[in-house]
């Protein structure tokens, strides 16, 4: 675990030439650049006649740019309480051994938001190490390659440098810093300095921000805040005491031995895992003759175990001895066949010597874990299995500064530390542990309840009470949950802890149930001499079983029924009527409980069989089409990957077109059946984007779903099918089901009458999951878009109710010949001459990019290493 050499080079000073040399560049290229800005004035002043005497606001701008040169633009330091600005951390607390982040927030302190940017900045941390373990730092940056950041003892700097072009417009900055914004401004963090409590709990760490940071304002980052000050701060962090949140143990059903046949840890190996094996600990090889790592354990019937024994030998780390001890032992997780899992504390004593020691965190996994994959050939009497942890940290160090350099404590960048171990794993089942739980059961009153059910909830142990009351079950050691239950009586839980070999008393007191009988009544209109049917239905709504009387009628008839239905549960109770020629008329059908009642009305009237038969033809045919629909498009939107509100949504997405003169517009002609329907006949027209992609949408298996034709509530559901230009080979498809109610953060509406209605459908809870294959296009789709919430569909329909078969046939007639009229449409062209602009406008920008490029680098560099 030794390394053949220590590094010395001291970062800290390496970072602070590299500043000066930085700045010296910078400030001789901002002299060039603004003496030659001043003779060009110079120039034109000669040549003006009347702007001589009054400067305008350019020249001002130049010569305050040429004053504020000399001084590098840097904010200068200052502790006093009158600054403008400040950098403090933000305090926060954490508890022992867990990570913390701390925000350093840059604020403005006066009302001058004109001079509030950011446009760089390097700030150098102080911290304390024997507190705090440094692990990581972020900032608004949207690539982390854009940020510097170098680590000391107890010191952290970092720096966000840019260069002079690319602070130079918004553009430039939204690139670095992806948020769209522009440049950043004051109020705001400019970075998150990630550490690892390693004290104890009750401490406090200070995290302070040093008076030779600096930061940078101004289109050119070279700008003054005029004569403002800028505040550097301090604050801390508060160390508690670690939570004891320590999870109960099951009942033990097994048992286990383990011994090491190979494997190895390294710490700080930024490589593969070949090269952290080599440069490593191996691990004992039991089949080899060396002492093993041996352990122990329980296995529980909640799929964990806990070790009973763990044993190390000492580890030959070459230079030194390494002796591992797992102090608070080892547990985890286990499936027969499946995966193993293992986590605890270990503390490695270099050369025996608890003054030099470290301990670290492990949580290794037979599944994989970053650049390791473990292995599970095991099953319920065991076999081989191989733990890999290539995620853990260590913070930790021994405090001697030759072996931690050596060591590379503390190694915090996760996939640096590897540690992987082979085990030969023998699994023995043994009998449960178990305990008796015994009690009486009674009511309110005092008195006892026979034949109440008293089990476990996970069906280990099942009893009945007796005369008196009284029951006793056998259950597994650990805790359980006993569900009590008797006929008149609402169920009660209690949770019980049971012992090995010892009987827990736990009375149960059960309280009268009650029960709520609500009802609903369904019937539907007829003609005399036809059987009416009237289905009433019964629902329990209480917490017990229950009994009443439920009566249903329709006209002169009626019929009653006593009912008893347990709790959550229902029944339905009938009555068939078959009325004479002379009933015809209006009837209201009821049900009625002890708790409820319902009414729905009827009508029965006489079937229209006069006139000749051609007249009868006729009304059958339109008796047909009663049952067909036809819903024009009346707006509405679709829209994909938005993560929005319905109105931002609404903005980015394609809308749908609206019913008008030139009928291009969405068609669903639908015959009904009861309360659902299906189409038989759907028409979109083109949709088009934006950026002028055109997409063809078709239901290839047409839609369907439920209807109300008195209320005009809809749901449609089905899949579409987009293809773009027409081009089959660039489709992609998905689900809808929508609903006139509500759906994510749409809400659709419905409105019916006799013969028409509206309804606005909406679904924000599908995803497509599908893609067209062209690059581009999914680019310009957001395809896929697989996150729910964030796609979004919206149609308003207008509907037609009870239409005729000659309307329904014109209808799907008219989607026939568009169809065909589309097919006609070439439409080769405008895509070719969209891809040649396209072609063209990326060729351009490529040489106004290569262009910028050569200029910025024969103009500035700055900040750059």
């Amino acid at each position: 675990m030794y390394r053949a050499e220590m590094k010395l080079t001291t970062d800290s000073q390496r970072t602070l030439d590299r500043r000066h040399q930085r700045r010296s560049i910078v400030v001789t290229i901002m002299a060039v650049l603004l003496i030659t800005s001043v003779l060009g004035l110079a120039g034109g002043s000669v040549m003006a006649t009347d702007s001589a005497a009054e400067p305008t606001d350019r020249t001002a701008a130049l010569e305050s740019s040429h004053t504020s040169a000399g001084s590098v633009g840097a904010l200068s330091a200052s502790g006093s309480a009158d600054a403008d600005h400040e950098v403090t951390p933000e305090n926060t607390s954490t508890e022992a051994g867990e990570r913390v982040s701390v925000d350093i927030e840059a604020n403005q302190l006066v009302d001058d938001d004109e001079d509030a940017e950011i446009t760089g900045f390097e700030l150098d941390i102080d911290y304390d190490d024997d507190q705090l373990a440094f692990t990581d730092a972020e900032t608004l940056l949207a690539d982390d390659e854009d940020l510097e950041v170098e680590t000391g003892d107890g010191t952290v700097a970092v720096e966000w440098v840019p260069s002079f072009l690319e602070t130079t417009s918004d553009e430039g900055v939204d690139k670095i810093i992806g948020d769209g914004d522009g440049t950043p401004a004051m109020d705001t963090t400019v970075a998150t300095v990630e550490f690892v409590a390693v004290g104890d709990g009750g401490e406090t760490a200070t995290v302070d921000v040093q008076d030779e940071s600096t930061m940078w304002w101004g289109k050119t980052g070279l700008s003054e805040y005029d004569d403002d000050e800028i505040h550097w701060g301090s604050d801390e962090v508060e160390i508690t005491e670690p939570s004891d949140e320590s999870p109960t143990e099951g009942a033990q059903v097994g048992e286990f031995t383990t011994e090491s046949q190979g494997g190895f840890i390294a710490f700080d190996e930024d490589g593969t895992a070949a090269d952290a094996e080599d440069d490593g600990v191996s691990f004992p090889v039991a089949d080899d003759g060396d002492d093993p790592i041996e352990i122990e354990g329980a296995v529980f019937d909640d799929g964990t175990w806990e070790s009973t024994s763990v044993s190390f030998p000492t580890l030959d780390a070459g230079a030194a001895d390494a002796e591992v001890e797992a102090r608070d032992g080892l547990s985890g997780e286990i499936d027969d066949g499946e995966m193993m899992a293992t986590e605890g504390e270990l503390t490695v004593l270099v050369d025996g010597d608890e003054d030099t020691s470290f301990q670290f965190e492990i949580g290794s996994t037979t599944d994989d874990s970053n650049e390791l994959s473990g292995d599970d050939d095991f099953d319920e009497d065991g076999g081989a299995v191989t733990l890999v942890d290539n995620e853990f940290l260590v913070e930790d160090r021994t405090g001697d500064s030759v072996i931690d350099s050596s060591l590379g404590l503390p190694s915090t960048e996760e996939g640096t530390n590897w540690f992987e171990l082979d085990l030969d794993l023998d699994l023995d089942e043994v009998e449960a542990a178990s305990g008796t739980v015994e009690g009486v059961v009674e009511n309110e009153d005092g008195e006892p309840i026979e034949d109440a059910t008293v089990e476990s909830a996970d069906g280990v142990g099942s009893t009945e009470t007796d005369s008196d009351g009284a029951y006793d079950v056998a259950l597994d050691q650990g805790s359980h949950d006993l569900q009590v239950d008797a006929d008149g009586y609402a169920e009660s839980t209690v949770e019980v802890d049971v012992s090995e070999g010892e009987t827990t008393e736990q009375d149960v007191t059960l309280e009268e149930g009650d029960t709520e009988f609500d009802v609903d009544i369904d019937a539907d209109d007829g003609e005399p001499g036809e059987t009416h049917e009237v289905a009433g239905t019964v629902h329990n709504t209480g917490s017990d079983t229950g009994e009443q009387d439920v009566t249903v009628s329709l006209g002169d008839e009626s019929t009653s029924e006593t009912v008893e239905i347990e709790a959550d549960e229902e029944e339905t109770v009938s009555l068939e009527w078959e009325p004479d020629t002379d009933d015809t008329g209006e009837y209201t059908a009821e049900i009625e409980s002890e708790d409820d009642s319902e009414t729905t009305d009827i009508e029965v009237s006489e079937s229209n069989e006069s006139g000749d038969d051609e007249e009868g033809a006729g009304d059958n045919e339109e008796g047909a089409g009663d049952d067909t629909f036809i819903a024009h498009s009346q707006g509405g939107f679709i829209s994909f990957a938005e993560d929005a509100d319905r109105d931002e949504a609404f903005e980015e997405g394609l809308e749908f077109p609206a019913q008008g003169e030139d009928d291009e517009h969405i068609q669903i002609v639908g015959e009904i059946d009861g309360d659902s329907w299906e189409s038989t006949g759907v028409t979109f027209p083109n949709l088009e984007t934006d950026s002028g992609i055109e997409a063809e949408v078709d239901a290839p298996d047409g839609l369907s779903g439920t209807i109300d034709d008195e209320t005009g509530e809809m749901t449609i559901e089905g899949e579409l099918e987009v293809a773009i230009e027409g081009d089959e080979d660039r489709q992609f498809a998905f689900e809808i089901d929508t609903t006139t109610g509500e759906s994510g953060s749409l809400e659709g509406a419905s409105d019916a009458s006799d013969e028409s209605g509206a309804a606005t459908l909406v679904d924000n809870e599908f995803v497509v999951d599908d893609t067209t294959g062209d690059s581009i296009i999914d680019s310009e789709l957001d395809l896929p878009s697989v996150d729910e919430g964030t796609n979004w569909f919206e149609l308003e329909l207008a509907l037609e109710l009870d239409v005729d078969d000659d309307a329904a046939s014109e209808a799907s007639e008219a989607e026939d010949e568009g169809d065909d009229s589309d097919g006609d449409e070439d439409s080769d062209g405008s895509t070719a001459a969209t891809i040649v602009n396209g072609v063209g406008l990326l060729f351009g920008l490529a040489g106004l990019v290569s262009g910028g490029s050569i200029l910025s680098a024969n103009v500035v560099a700055r900040f750059q290493s």
